[in-house]
């Protein structure tokens, strides 16, 4: 039974265009509202959903949200038609973001990502709500990064500034700036985040009791879940594939690797297949494929082949955009006791790393010092297991974040 721990002097609005069924969803906002719905006695949540999820989780997430006092709004998110689609999702995000906020009273909207921002602002201007920006990332530069921009193309280029626009103006109006590195804050403060005091840095965290600690009995029953040897030394990746993940360095580092120590195996585990074996055909020896295990994994599935891996290895190509990302994957492979292989230029990564004892930083466009960490890789394994998941869960647990929000709604109360 839902107690509300206090009055309802806020009542929340939380927009997301991220579905709750995802696998994102799942670890990086329903913990998270849950927390938000407890404080504030209540919330009601607005999320755009994947007709597949739907079909499979629709009842039973109803059913657990409103165990936690949160009402939902869940609109089907479209996937066709281009930027077509994407207008005709933001009008109904404009219609049931208005329609909610007067229905509830809600008091603050607390928006995730600049396009959900922006209906954030409008409810903000109608209805004298406050407005809490949780800021993902530099999304306009990121639309670039990823290729979902091509600066050639005059229409892209005009998008690019009119959403530039809008960033400032989201950031200069928001009661409360959300970012996820503590390297962005500065350049989020040039935006026009004013005063500095309406920011808060909040990591991407792990529910660390959702991903529990490797031990031999884990990582065995893993690798038999792989499909890897038991002895192997296992070299790991997790996540999407995409240009700005640097696959084709993470196959030159195993491949170096495998040259160093004949037990070496790779371990991914991704949905991306098709991307990722076309990305093998051009990157690896046709000969190390068979020591590449792919293996697809829903959330509840990753923690029990995460085990399998010995190190994992993150190169993200850095960019302008690259400062505000804080890969979600570190701190899981954390709290399992998993020790990283990363480059510099993201985030604050290499800070996190050096603090943590949790791995080495590489430059991973250089062979030499790709073959110089393949040399001190025993080194590198021997900086996982307890002690950094101890380290780790006070940095980057679920709980910092918890009570991160807790500190931002108490301010506007």
């Amino acid at each position: 039974m839902f107690v509300p721990m206090i009055n309802k002097l806020f009542f929340p609005l939380y927009i997301t265009y991220d579905g709750l069924l995802d696998p994102l969803g799942r670890s990086q906002i329903l913990p998270y509202i849950k927390g938000i719905s407890v404080t504030q006695g209540g919330m009601v949540v607005l999320s755009f959903e994947k007709s597949f999820r739907m079909e499979q989780g629709h009842l039973a997430m109803a059913a657990e949200l409103q165990r936690c006092g949160i009402h939902w709004k869940s609109l089907g998110f479209t996937s066709d038609f281009g930027l077509a689609g994407k207008l005709w999702d933001l009008v109904r995000m404009y219609f049931w973001g208005s329609w909610l906020a007067l229905k509830y009273r809600v008091g603050v909207v607390h928006a995730r990502g600049h396009p959900t921002a922006q209906i954030g602002l409008f409810i903000k201007l109608l209805f004298g709500t406050k407005l809490i920006f949780d800021c993902r990332g530099l999304w306009v530069d990121e639309r670039v990064d990823k290729g979902g921009w091509n600066m050639h193309l005059l229409l892209h280029r005009l998008q690019y500034e009119y959403f530039k626009r809008v960033e400032r103006k989201l950031f200069a109006k928001a009661d409360q700036v959300i970012v996820l590195t503590h390297k962005v804050v500065d350049e989020v403060v040039n935006l026009g985040a004013s005063p500095a005091s309406k920011l808060t840095v909040i990591p991407c965290c792990a529910d660390f009791d959702h991903f529990p600690l490797s031990t031999s009995t884990r990582k065995s029953k893993a690798r038999v879940v792989a499909s890897i040897p038991q002895e192997a030394r296992v070299l790991g990746y997790l996540g999407s594939v995409g240009h700005v993940y640097m696959l084709d360095r993470f196959f030159r580092l195993f491949e170096l690797a495998v040259h160093q120590y004949e037990d070496c195996h790779a371990l991914v585990i991704t949905h991306d297949v098709t991307a990722l074996l076309e990305i093998m055909k051009r990157n690896l020896p046709h000969a190390l494929h068979q020591r590449v295990h792919i293996k697809p994994a829903s959330r509840d599935e990753v923690p029990d082949v995460l085990p399998a891996m010995d190190v994992l290895v993150c190169f993200i190509k850095p960019s302008y955009a690259r400062m505000a990302a804080s890969p979600t994957k570190l701190a899981e492979c954390f709290a399992v006791g998993i020790p990283v292989i990363c480059n510099d230029g993201v985030g604050d990564v290499a800070t996190q790393i050096m603090q943590l004892g949790a791995g080495v930083i590489v430059d991973p466009t250089s062979d030499l010092e790709l073959c110089d960490v393949v040399q001190k890789l025993n080194e590198v394994l021997e900086m996982g297991g307890g002690r950094l998941r101890d380290a780790a869960r006070k940095l980057l647990g679920l709980e910092v974040a918890e009570d991160r929000y807790r500190s931002i709604y108490s301010k506007l109360n």
